[in-house]
């Protein structure tokens, strides 16, 4: 498969997955559409677990009065569903997350809330360690790229975080995190 045939495969994924969001029920099945892309492999994934008072950062990662903790929040109540991906095949985490960008900017019933790249999302290792709980994330600060996404449908809303990083050109990663929000309706 070609590297412009495996790109195309990988915005059709997203296109389905997106595209239910947006007219269905289906948005829990967004992570699910891009755990079968050929080039991620899964390293982590729950389910669901149900998060009370989940803070999504909204802001750069950085300490403030002796504590790391991101510079704004927003906390949720509801059901949250998460996968780590190691992106392979000579692709970079990079490249996922703008391609994710490109076609989630063109769908209806989808914000974009927060978005930061490299330096400006701060400590990659706290993002690792402390907002996401998988230490593999950890990767240069100049790979970083975070996105916080409102997804608005008939069924309720979603909140979708994505974050890309990257310790070496061979080991990239892909790390999502669909929360179903409690109370929108």
């Amino acid at each position: 498969m070609t590297r412009r045939s495996a790109k195309v495969m990988f915005l059709a994924l997203v296109a389905f997955g997106t595209g239910e969001v947006a007219a269905q029920a289906s948005a829990p099945s967004y992570l699910d559409d891009l755990d079968s892309y050929t080039h991620l492999e899964t390293i982590a994934r729950s389910d669901g677990e149900r998060v009370r008072d989940f803070r999504i950062p909204l802001g750069a990662i950085e300490k403030i009065r002796g504590v790391w903790a991101p510079r704004d929040a927003e906390r949720v109540t509801g059901l949250r569903q998460t996968y780590t991906w190691r992106v392979i095949d000579g692709f970079s985490s990079e490249e996922l997350v703008t391609e994710l960008d490109e076609r989630l900017a063109d769908s209806d019933g989808i914000h974009l809330d927060f978005a930061c790249e490299a330096r400006a999302c701060g400590s990659s290792v706290q993002w690792a360690n402390r907002v996401f709980g998988q230490r593999l994330l950890y990767g240069t600060e100049v790979s970083q790229r975070y996105r916080v996404y409102t997804l608005e449908s008939d069924s309720g809303t979603y909140r979708l975080l994505i974050y890309g990083s990257a310790r070496t050109a061979d080991r990239q990663y892909l790390h999502g995190e669909l929360i179903t929000v409690e109370g929108t309706h």
